[in-house]
C-alpha cells in the first residue's frame, strides 16, 4: 500500500472554467477580448446578411453571396471563440487575435491605397490599439504560459 509520500500528487485538472475571476482578470485583457470582439460580430452579422440575401434577394450569383455568407459567418463566429478565450485568460487565444488585429492593419493599406485615408487611419488605430491591448504588462502577465 503506497503511503502519502510516495504517492502522486493529484491536482484537479484545470476545466473550461478554470479562469480566473473577473476581479483578478486585468483591465487590458478584458479591452482586447472586447476589441477582439467586434469585429468577429461584425463579421458573423454580415454572413448572416449575405446568407439571407442570397436566399431571399436576386444576386448575381447566388452560389457566390451563399458561399461568402458561410465564409463570414465561420471567420465571424471564430473571432468571438477567440474574444471568448481571452475573457477567460487563455494563453491559446493571443495569437489569434493578434493576427486579427494585424489582418485588420493590412486592410487599412488597401484602403489607403483606395483614397479612404480617414477609414485607414482609423483601422490602423485601432489594430495597434488591440497590439498594445494584448502586450500590455497585465495581459502580458495573465496571457503568458
Amino acid at each position: 500500500m503506497p503511503n502519502a509520500s510516495t504517492a502522486p500528487s493529484r491536482r484537479p485538472a484545470p476545466g473550461p472554467d478554470s479562469s480566473p475571476a473577473p476581479s483578478r482578470r486585468p483591465a487590458t485583457v478584458t479591452g482586447a477580448a472586447a476589441a477582439t470582439a467586434l469585429p468577429g460580430v461584425a463579421l458573423t452579422a454580415y454572413g448572416v446578411y449575405q446568407l439571407v440575401a442570397g436566399l431571399t434577394g436576386d444576386p448575381m450569383s447566388r452560389s457566390m453571396a451563399e458561399t461568402l455568407g458561410v465564409l463570414y459567418l465561420i471567420f465571424g463566429l471564430g473571432i468571438c471563440w477567440v474574444a471568448r478565450g481571452l475573457l477567460h485568460c487563455q494563453a491559446w487565444a493571443r495569437t489569434p487575435a493578434l493576427m486579427t488585429f494585424m489582418l485588420i492593419g493590412g486592410v487599412a493599406y488597401w484602403m489607403l491605397q483606395g483614397g479612404y485615408d480617414v477609414y485607414a487611419a482609423l483601422s490602423i488605430a485601432y489594430g495597434v490599439l488591440g497590439i498594445v491591448l494584448l502586450f500590455a504588462p497585465g495581459s502580458h502577465r495573465v496571457l503568458t504560459r
